[in-house]
């Protein structure tokens, strides 16, 4: 309704203009036609003149724009309906006009070196405001899957899909590739860093030490009845824990402290053996096969997997139609979280800047092609009277005022030219 409304308004602005330039025009005729029947005074003869090139210059201008959008007086006048003739070879131009001035590696590099949207985009989202925003759409986003998700043709679909690669999927080489990823330049050795960490600080715990204790005092109970009369075994337990404790510290920090360990040699050639049998062992490939059809056709499996989805579906449902969503609440808080990092550390905006440039230089070209092609197509299948229709509402109006300005100047010339090839009536007229 908006956009008829305002191609009506188009429509009465451009007409209005095109009345008054065809208002100026008629007046310069009327003047002239006015002058045929008067005596030919020095006045009269400098007004015929003016009006005269006033109406050429009129004609001339009212030429030049109609020939823009359509043939003068339906004339298949040469080079005129030139929107319209053009039409393919505007959308040509226009597509490389965006893709060279919009879609230029070196141009969207540039604007994103200038405009920081990493920091622009910390500071909008550690606004509050904004956050909630984001967790209302987001709340909005995964109401709008879930009511996708529950048709049935989708969750058939989906299914199917989910079948169909996992039947393609080799269990085995899938593994050892991952490992393989995970085991790449050493990184297992930070996991087992990690693991040695968490082992220290469980043995720091007096808990785990009174157990020690605890155990080694019920085997002398046990295994020694009589000596464990004789002895003080509960302080022989609080050693005996004391000792293994310390011992196993001992042994940890040795390993940590030793990148050529032979526990990490170990635990190195050991992951390695896996990768390959994973990858190449007959044996192995066997196993993920039969995994792969028990997870496929097990009904106890695909049962407890759909019941994990509906428990999940029903919480997200009942949680969303809260006036107080637990997951639009989540997501601001991340979004909080998230903004306040960015506006703190330089470095990741910096590398969050230094990523999307490098991906403009590489997505830059295919997108290009496919949004300037898209264009290209786009306006090729236009109707070219309808184009030129467009185009005319809205430069038309502003067109108008060159027939004005070509019938002032027009004018104007007119005079000036009179005046110089007359010049002994100008002396007498001045006399």
């Amino acid at each position: 309704m908006n956009n008829v409304k305002a191609v009506i308004d188009r429509e009465a602005e451009l007409r209005r203009k095109q009345y008054l330039a065809l208002g100026c025009l008629a007046s310069a005729m009327v003047v002239f036609i006015v002058t045929l029947f008067m005596p030919p005074t020095f006045a009269v003869r400098l007004i015929k003149a003016g009006a005269e090139a006033a109406m050429v210059g009129g004609l001339a201008d009212w030429f030049a724009v109609v020939a823009l959008f359509r043939h003068p007086l339906g004339l298949r006048i040469p080079h005129t309906a030139i929107i319209p003739q053009s039409k393919d070879r505007i959308a040509d131009n226009l597509a490389d006009f965006v893709r060279e001035k919009f879609l230029n590696p070196q141009v969207l590099t540039e604007l994103i070196q200038r405009s920081d949207p990493a920091h622009r985009f910390s500071t909008w989202l550690a606004e509050p405001s904004n956050a909630r925003r984001v967790g209302r759409h987001t709340a909005d986003l995964v109401s709008g899957w879930l009511d996708l998700v529950d048709d049935r043709r989708i969750q058939t679909f989906i299914g199917d899909a989910a079948r169909t690669v996992l039947g393609k999927l080799d269990f085995s080489q899938a593994l050892g590739s991952v490992l393989e990823m995970l085991t790449h330049g050493g990184r297992h050795q930070q996991i087992l860093d990690t693991a040695l960490d968490y082992l220290a600080e469980k043995l720091r715990e007096p808990e785990l030490r009174g157990k020690v204790a605890v155990r080694v005092v019920n085997w002398l109970k046990e295994e020694h009845k009589l000596k464990q009369l004789l002895l003080p075994t509960d302080w022989i337990g609080d050693q005996a824990a004391e000792a293994a404790s310390a011992g196993l510290n001992r042994f940890l920090d040795e390993v940590a402290n030793s990148p050529a360990h032979e526990l990490r040699e170990a635990f190195d050639q050991a992951l390695k053996t896996l990768v390959t049998k994973l990858k190449t062992d007959e044996e192995f490939r066997h196993k993920g096969e039969e995994i792969k059809a028990y997870v496929q056709n097990n009904p106890e499996l695909t049962e407890y997997a759909r019941s994990l989805w509906a428990a999940l579906r029903d919480w997200l449902s009942n949680d969303l139609e809260t006036n107080s969503s637990e997951l639009q609440q989540r997501v601001e808080r991340m979004g909080l979280w998230l903004g306040q990092k960015l506006e703190e550390d330089e470095e990741l905006r910096t590398s969050i800047n230094d990523h999307m440039q490098s991906l403009a230089n590489d997505a830059a070209p295919q997108f290009a092609d496919f949004l300037t092609g898209h264009i290209s197509d786009t306006v090729r299948k236009w109707d070219a009277q309808d184009m030129s229709r467009q185009i005319e509402l809205s430069i038309g109006p502003d067109l108008q005022y060159i027939r004005i300005s070509g019938t002032a100047v027009g004018c104007v010339i007119g005079v000036l030219l009179f005046l110089v090839s007359h010049p002994g009536d100008v002396i007498r007229f001045l006399n």
